[in-house]
């Protein structure tokens, strides 16, 4: 049986520098998005679409071919129009919409959830009338209600996402129930099984590999990390920790492998601290 890909959507150069203490100039990022194309990343997020990342996010766009190049945006329609002019000159442009799902990110105020369902519908249609890529993304999953989740994810698919995302945002979740939440979703959601799952994970518990690892085997096939696990707070999911355990443990997840060259990986190590100490070379 032919092993599936799980694709990394490498978000350094956006989550990775969110209050992370790391900083890159334009030449920096371009470096880092080179490197990414050379060792398979099917997708770089380039930024969240503010005005003062357009230039940035539009110079990545062009700087490589193979990956999917997309921004964040959030449901607002001016974000969507940002991102979308900011990538648009890739080969292969996407964008990634999020909104918050949980009652503590919406809050419970009525018709919170009604809205936030209804903003995000227009923004994919919005969307995908401009891009062939196009995932829709729910902020602190771990701690929304399934029900919720379930409907939000239909009416996406139905909007034409075809990748769905899956944040651990706060770092709530343990492995066993993050799993549980991928199959639930994937099994119960109508064409869920159609579309691509990906997860998003934060390590404020030391569990964003184990988390990814979980959603793996629940059948997400789409894992958003960082170099070296970069991020604000705790970080986010590193991609070499993931890439590694996928290689190394090909007993344990025998039906999937890396979408990344292995061999290359490693050199993230050496990248990442050459960029920080400012070697350009």
């Amino acid at each position: 049986m032919e092993r599936e890909i799980v694709t990394i959507l490498d978000t350094t150069l956006r989550d990775g520098l969110r209050n992370s203490g790391v900083t890159m100039t334009l030449e920096e990022k371009l470096r880092v998005a080179r490197w990414l194309e050379e060792i398979g990343a099917s997708v770089i997020e380039a930024g969240f679409g503010g005005p003062r990342q357009i230039e940035s996010m539009r110079q990545i766009a062009t700087a490589v071919s193979a990956p999917i190049v997309t921004g964040i945006s959030r449901v607002n329609l001016k974000d969507v129009r940002r991102v979308i002019e900011a990538v648009k000159a890739a080969r292969r442009p996407g964008i990634n919409i999020f909104v918050p799902t949980s009652d503590a990110f919406l809050g419970k105020i009525d018709g919170a959830r009604e809205r936030a369902l209804d903003s995000a519908i227009t923004a994919i249609r919005y969307a995908k009338d401009y891009l062939e890529y196009v995932e829709f993304s729910v902020q602190d999953a771990t701690r929304s209600d399934r029900g919720f989740l379930v409907t939000v994810f239909s009416a996406a698919i139905e909007a034409g996402a075809s990748v769905l995302g899956v944040a651990d945002t706060v770092g709530h979740a343990l492995p066993e129930e993050f799993g549980a939440l991928l199959r639930h979703l994937r099994e119960t959601v109508p064409r869920g099984k159609d579309v691509i799952w990906s997860v998003h994970c934060h390590n404020e518990l030391g569990l964003a590999v184990a988390n990814s690892l979980a959603a793996i085997a629940g059948g997400a096939r789409q894992v958003e990390c960082t170099i070296d696990g970069i991020g604000e707070r705790a970080g986010n999911t590193p991609m070499q920790s993931v890439v590694r355990a996928l290689h190394e443990r090909a007993d344990a997840f025998a039906t999937v492998k890396p979408g990344v060259r292995f061999a290359q990986v490693a050199a993230a190590a050496k990248l990442l601290p050459a960029i920080i100490a400012g070697d350009r070379s």
